[in-house]
């Protein structure tokens, strides 16, 4: 698409209406051309914010009426160029050249729009673009920090195993120790009692001997 349709038979039927009717006082001509040129500024700068933001839809009214004021002007500076001069609305070579004006108008204003248009279409695929990218590094970091925090996770619940286990080694080897400490003693505790009845068996057959020679004596 080159140009943005509007309706251009509404800012002719401008241009031929403001040559048949307006006043021919260059002081109040003069007015009406300034006025025209504020509007026809302050109508591009508001088009020009609507392509810059995308919003399409709203180009084509606001540049009809652009262009239906662009008329008048255009009728307006005819008679100030050419002052006390009747123009003949109806003539068709007139009509020719405004419509041939007109077409050209319409064209660069069209272009200078589209252009606005792609360029904000290209600027928001581009921050579009950038906001992917930032949302897939955010997925990618996330991603990698659940990942860190799984490895610690697991690093932790391995460290808590192995302390578990040392732990529970550690008390079966005291356990153990216990054991055989106390397995130990027992056995030192036989020995002992061992060694004393030996020693009570000893004393006791050496009594009984003592009594037998003394009564052997006595005899």
């Amino acid at each position: 698409m080159t140009l943005i349709t509007v309706n251009l038979t509404q800012a002719f039927d401008m241009f031929v209406s403001s040559l048949a009717k307006h006043n021919t006082d260059p002081i109040v001509l003069d007015e009406i051309y300034q006025e025209k040129l504020a509007k026809l500024n302050q109508y591009m700068g508001v088009l020009t914010k609507l392509a810059v933001a995308g919003m399409e839809e709203q180009i084509s009214p606001l540049l009809s009426t652009l262009l239906q004021e662009w008329a008048i002007k255009e009728a307006v500076e005819l008679l100030l160029r050419y002052p006390g001069y009747s123009f003949n609305p109806a003539d068709p070579g007139l009509q020719r050249s405004f419509w041939a004006k007109l077409g050209r108008q319409h064209q660069a204003l069209s272009s200078e729009l589209l252009l606005h248009l792609q360029q904000a279409k290209e600027t928001r695929a581009q921050v579009q673009e950038e906001r992917s990218k930032n949302w897939q590094s955010i997925a990618a970091r996330t991603f990698e920090n659940q990942q860190s925090q799984q490895q610690h996770w697991v690093q932790y619940q391995q460290q808590l195993n192995q302390q578990w286990f040392q732990g529970q080694r550690d008390m079966f080897n005291q356990f153990q120790q216990a054991n055989q400490q106390w397995a130990n003693t027992a056995l030192t505790g036989v020995q002992q009692a061992q060694l004393g009845m030996q020693q009570w068996y000893g004393f006791a057959a050496s009594t009984q001997a003592n009594v037998a020679n003394m009564l052997t004596g006595t005899e």
